[in-house]
């Protein structure tokens, strides 16, 4: 089969032998695997690379490992697991969801579901209570299917907080009650304008330089910040300030769930009943061959780009 190696600069089409699946194991014969972040910085060198990756796939049954039972060869399955950049992956039967038959082919990439299980698991981190006025800041992919997920019918205010207008356009469109552009407003004055103070939740989904100091200045005392974005490159951070204000600091990456398997099955349950629409998040299509300049674009994110997936 063939697979795609990410390393510096490098998206390679390789050729790998197809592994049988093992007992209690699925082959899935990819269909689409979206581009991660991570695997972004494992291009620009900022983490490490030299491997095969994706864990965002989506595709069809192959063949069935021993003990496997409550799906078929045929069946289209979202999963956790791969490596998915590659023609055919193996996965456990417990990180497989099936896909409704009323979904055409075509949009069986809008069922990629590992991003939705990290919004779940950082939602359930959240704790948020009703009345909570928060701010998202960063309407990236990511960041936009927090928007999505979020319980708005309890919450007070929810502010967007971006550096593009037409991803903060998506963010009103998703629920925000108020968009500010980061590059044209001072978005703690901004947000003192609105609120009359704090926000008692700031989400931070950038992953940025700078945001958590920031997020960090829009926090009443005893507020809560909630890491979500990977800041990949160490930064300083306003440890002081977190002391003074005495605030709630935790860092919902997929590391963080107490059951990141129960939170992929919990985003798909979401997904079913539309809560997850992805049908205008997911941008750009590259077939594998096109590996290369996927990457590129993923990286320099253009106009328009939310998130790109692979096919095959």
């Amino acid at each position: 089969m063939k697979a795609i190696r990410v390393y510096k600069d490098n998206a390679e089409i390789i050729d790998m032998e197809i592994e049988k699946p093992r007992r209690n194991e699925v082959l899935v014969e990819t269909k689409a695997c979206g581009i991660c972040m991570s695997e972004v910085y494992m291009f620009t060198g900022k983490l490490p690379g030299g491997r095969v990756a994706g864990h965002e796939g989506v595709g069809v049954i192959a063949a069935l490992g021993e003990d496997v039972v409550g799906v078929d060869i045929g069946d289209r399955v979202t999963t956790l697991g791969g490596p998915a950049f590659a023609e055919y992956y193996k996965t456990s039967i417990h990180n497989i969801e099936k896909i409704p038959s009323y979904v055409n082919d075509e949009d069986i990439v809008y069922w990629i579901s590992e991003p939705l299980a990290c919004v779940v698991n950082a939602i359930k981190g959240s704790k948020l209570k009703a009345g909570d006025d928060v701010c998202v800041i960063g309407c990236g992919y990511m960041g936009l299917l927090i928007i999505q997920a979020l319980p708005k019918s309890i919450l007070g205010e929810l502010i967007a907080v971006d550096i593009r207008e037409d991803r903060l356009r998506l963010a009103e469109k998703f629920g925000a009650d108020h968009i500010l552009d980061a590059r044209k407003a001072d978005i703690v004055s901004e947000v003192h304008r609105i609120l009359g103070g704090y926000v008692d939740v700031v989400i931070e989904a950038s992953g940025a330089k700078g945001t958590i100091h920031t997020a960090t200045e829009l926090l009443r005392p005893g507020g809560k910040l909630i890491l979500f974005g990977w800041h990949v490159e160490d930064e300083i951070v306003p440890t002081s300030l977190w002391h003074t204000k005495g605030l709630v600091i935790l860092n919902t990456s997929p590391a963080f769930s107490l059951d990141f398997n129960r939170d992929f099955h919990d985003a798909v349950k979401l997904l079913k009943k539309g809560v997850f629409d992805q049908s205008l998040l997911i941008t750009h299509r590259f077939h594998y061959t096109e590996a290369q300049k996927a990457f590129k674009i993923a990286l320099e994110k253009p106009e328009g780009f939310i998130k790109a997936v692979i096919t095959f």
